[in-house]
């Protein structure tokens, strides 16, 4: 998830405008929401970003999304302060900022696990009970199926990669038989 420099700024400015009102986590729920609201309404997303209406259209088309959702005030407005900045576009990615703020704050880590086919209830649990207590966090555990790793799994936590994948074992033996080990 690359974030950029403006959505980032946004981010922590709701993040802290969440931690003072001590709402930050239904903040973050209501603007997951318009987020959602946006990708299933692909007409009202393209009128809120279209250069072929005007700024009042716009602001009509929001108006009349932000009044049929009951969202707190606090989103309401960060909301239109985005529309007017024409920061909408980043929408998506002030989301994923804020939701990494609110992670952090909650102790909780994002890892991707890649396995070659769907894990089992056990096995994800398993896994979820080891990286919890190498971490000292709460995972959430994505899950990605890579049939090409042919078998173990590639595990990512941050910008840490553990690559226990068959597929890699295998490059790694084809290295060592070219270098002649």
């Amino acid at each position: 998830m690359i974030i950029s420099a403006v959505a980032k700024r946004y981010a922590k400015a709701i993040f802290e405008i969440g931690m003072e009102e001590g709402t930050y986590r239904e903040l973050l729920e209501e603007i997951q929401d318009f987020c959602d609201t946006l990708d299933e309404n692909r007409e009202v997303k393209d009128a809120i970003e279209s250069s072929v209406f005007n700024a009042r259209e716009k602001r009509d088309v929001l108006d009349a999304l932000l009044g049929r959702k009951n969202y707190r005030e606090a989103t309401n407005r960060f909301l239109r302060l985005v529309f007017e900045k024409k920061r909408i576009p980043f929408i998506r990615q002030i989301l994923d900022g804020f939701k990494a703020l609110v992670e952090e704050l909650e102790g909780i880590e994002r890892v991707a696990v890649t396995v070659p086919k769907p894990l089992s209830e056990t096995e994800r649990d398993g896994i979820l009970q080891v990286l919890s207590e190498k971490m000292g966090k709460k995972i959430v555990l994505e899950e990605m199926v890579e049939p090409a790793i042919i078998g173990g799994m590639i595990i990512k936590a941050g910008s840490t990669v553990y690559d226990g994948s068959v597929k890699n074992q295998i490059h790694k033996l084809g290295e060592n038989l070219k270098k002649g080990r």
